[in-house]
């Protein structure tokens, strides 16, 4: 005869780590506008020696400084620049709104902007990393699991601090399917790895936590 109250705690573990999940599926975005921003300000250097760049830097610098307070007024300017001819604002306006529609928790959204960006340019390569870290965010939060195991799979490949991005969202995704034995090795991975931020480690191990507590099986 099962214990009635080992099955209550295990639901509300299970509750308590849903939470957890949602909460950093969301937040776990953040970091990447430094690195919009950034390559913003890259750009802008690049081509400080022409005048109609410089205006279009500035404006969009403009436009970075007002998406947490005015969302809708950013998006209709970003709109804007992706439609004029500059291949360097396009690539940025069309990664800022899809960073928008992410925070928004609308992935379809976010696919759209990031199915429209071309990188060819091997100095803007960072620019296509993070553009598939955006794809796996977007597949993930639409439980695409045929394209977030492909873009997961490339976003691995990178190495790095990128790679320790993909093992965090492939955790959350095989979190959500159950799966709570390989998710358990993606975050064991981070907490092992040098380069992992303190906040990535803070919620590996939460996860870690949790996990035992609904999978008894994991140690």
């Amino acid at each position: 005869m099962s214990d009635p109250f080992a099955d209550i705690n295990q639901e509300v573990a299970l509750e308590k780590f849903k939470r957890f999940f949602f909460k950093y599926k969301k937040s776990i975005f953040i970091f990447s506008i430094i690195l919009v921003v950034l390559t913003s300000f890259t750009l802008f250097l690049i081509d400080k020696k022409k005048n109609k760049d410089i205006r279009l830097a500035g404006y969009l610098i403009e436009i970075i400084s007002i998406i947490n307070s005015d969302e809708d007024k950013a998006i209709k300017e970003l709109n804007k620049l992706v439609k004029l001819d500059h291949v360097g604002h396009q690539i940025l306006s069309n990664l800022l709104l899809s960073k928008i529609y992410l925070n928004k928790q609308d992935y379809s959204g976010a696919l759209k902007y990031l199915k429209d960006i071309e990188i060819r340019d091997n100095k803007l390569e960072t620019l296509n990393k993070l553009k598939n870290y955006f794809i796996s965010v977007s597949y993930l939060g639409l439980s695409d699991k045929q394209n977030f195991q492909k873009s997961i799979n490339l976003l691995l490949s990178y190495g790095d601090y990128w790679s320790l991005l993909g093992h965090e969202l492939r955790g959350y995704f095989l979190f959500n399917e159950g799966n709570y034995k390989e998710a358990s090795k993606d975050f064991t991975k981070i907490l092992n790895e040098e380069l992992s931020t303190q906040n990535q480690r803070q919620r590996s191990q939460e996860m870690l936590s949790n996990i035992k507590l609904v999978d008894e099986d994991i140690n």
